[in-house]
């Protein structure tokens, strides 16, 4: 069992609820800012024990707006994602963990990419495709498929987006966790360091509301983009060396 010190408990969920605050002032994914955040702390936290912690949020968010989620073309999506999924949850036990740094710096600059990038797409079936199985295979390594389905769903309301997004995260992280541990990279220890993230989660999903009014969205999405490119620079780095 991995044991952890109180500091690094204590830092790891600032990590969490910094990407949470701000997810619900810029829509763009928790694990953009967390993941590069929580891996300079320790790597144990990803992938597995935030999927798990994150659920917390999503399913809060899921059920705070269930009559505004948008079920339109949502089964398919599913499906889309599950393949991503599958294709992730198994690709990563083929990365070294003393590699595992550079792997997860390079992810969040490609989210970071796509993102900054947010070009208006249509929900058609080829667009749903592509975002469906890269967010999921991006999930299933990092942690990180939030940004990519964001862009299909970005012009939509708020209210919506955020319940929707919320029930897509908490389904695809059971998704995701089962074929982790069917991968052996999810078990009882993962479980006990995800748990240790939850308080993090559940405590930015409560204060958000009144931080999110007092934030600006330009600069607030700008500041992620820069806070998450930067962290995954230094984690490459670090891992490099």
């Amino acid at each position: 069992m991995i044991t952890l010190s109180p500091a690094s408990i204590i830092a790891a969920n600032l990590a969490v609820l910094v990407g949470a605050i701000l997810q619900a002032s810029t829509g763009l994914g928790s694990g953009l800012i967390i993941v590069p955040l929580l891996a300079l702390v320790s790597l144990v936290f990803v992938p597995g024990p935030l999927v798990l912690a994150s659920m917390a949020l999503s399913g809060l968010m899921a059920w705070q707006g269930r009559r505004e989620i948008d079920r339109h073309g949502l089964p398919l999506l599913m499906v889309f994602l599950l393949v991503g999924i599958v294709l992730g949850a198994f690709s990563i036990s083929a990365i070294p963990v003393q590699r595992a740094g550079i792997a997860f710096g390079v992810l969040v600059l490609v989210a970071v990419a796509v993102s900054a990038s947010m070009p208006r797409l249509r929900r058609t079936l080829p667009v749903a495709a592509g975002a469906g199985v890269l967010s999921g295979f991006m999930g299933a390594i990092s942690g990180i498929g939030a940004p990519v389905l964001a862009l299909i769903y970005q012009h939509e309301e708020p209210r919506v987006l955020r319940a929707t997004l919320g029930f897509i995260f908490f389904l695809s992280s059971i998704a995701i966790l089962v074929c982790l541990h069917l991968a052996g990279r999810f078990g009882w220890q993962e479980i006990w360091l995800g748990l240790w993230l939850v308080p993090g989660y559940v405590l930015g999903f409560l204060v958000a509301p009144p931080i999110a009014r007092l934030l600006d969205r330009g600069n607030s999405r700008l500041a992620v983009l820069i806070i998450s490119s930067l962290s995954a620079i230094v984690l490459i780095v670090r891992s490099l060396a």
